[in-house]
């Protein structure tokens, strides 16, 4: 799956995020990039855990690929350091977009929430890739 966009927390927080995962962890590349705030970045540098699924509930046509949803979770930086972690679920509900979803969680390497965001996006596209 790949995709980029923007969605808002609930404080209005815009979360910018760009990412190309496989559905199994000895797949490479595997990118994930989170900004938010005033100047916050997380980088994913290790993927520990990635699984695709099919929600019978989403619709992402076109292109048919199998699967809708990637959830999974890794090891990072956040701004240069790491040991961050972060948990994700990203959707492709079709085009152009507007009904994708992201539920997002960065922790600092003491376990404390950084970022929590859950929405459909603001804008962007996540896209599921067949093969």
């Amino acid at each position: 799956m790949t995709g980029s966009g923007n969605v808002l927390t609930s404080t209005g927080v815009r979360v910018d995020h760009t990412f190309e995962l496989h559905c199994d962890v000895s797949q490479a590349p595997n990118h994930l990039q989170v900004k938010w705030g005033r100047g916050n970045t997380f980088t994913l540098v290790d993927l520990t855990t990635a699984s695709c699924s099919d929600d019978s509930s989403i619709e992402p046509d076109p292109p048919a690929a199998g699967f809708d949803t990637h959830r999974g979770s890794g090891m990072g930086r956040y701004n240069k350091a790491y040991g961050a972690t972060v948990e994700w679920t990203f959707t492709d509900a079709g085009e152009p977009g507007t009904n994708d979803f992201v539920d997002l969680v960065i922790r600092d390497i003491s376990g404390n929430v950084l970022l929590q965001v859950s929405g459909n996006l603001a804008a962007g596209n996540h896209q599921a890739h067949g093969g």
